[in-house]
């Protein structure tokens, strides 16, 4: 994950539509000028300003969806276009 330098450039992220995070699992992003965090089970949102103010401390990375490729599948995919 690409480590982001303070919150402003987090919150510059947020606004070209990416995701962020804090600890690998918890996600922010933003819709309609609020930032929603997804957790495990949760979700909530508040103003751009409450998050700059509670999170301004924290240190961001750009999420990055790990890619799982299932190996059977690929296989079984290319077998049925090759015929």
């Amino acid at each position: 994950m690409e480590k982001l330098n303070d919150i402003n450039e987090a919150v510059s992220y947020l606004r070209e539509g990416d995701i962020v995070t804090c600890n690998g699992k918890d996600q922010f992003i933003m819709k309609e000028e609020r930032i929603h965090r997804y957790s495990e089970g949760t979700h909530f949102s508040m103003e751009l300003q409450e998050f700059m103010e509670l999170y301004k401390k924290n240190r961001f990375y750009l999420y990055e969806e790990p890619v799982e490729i299932d190996e059977s599948k690929d296989e079984a995919y290319y077998r049925f276009y090759k015929k």
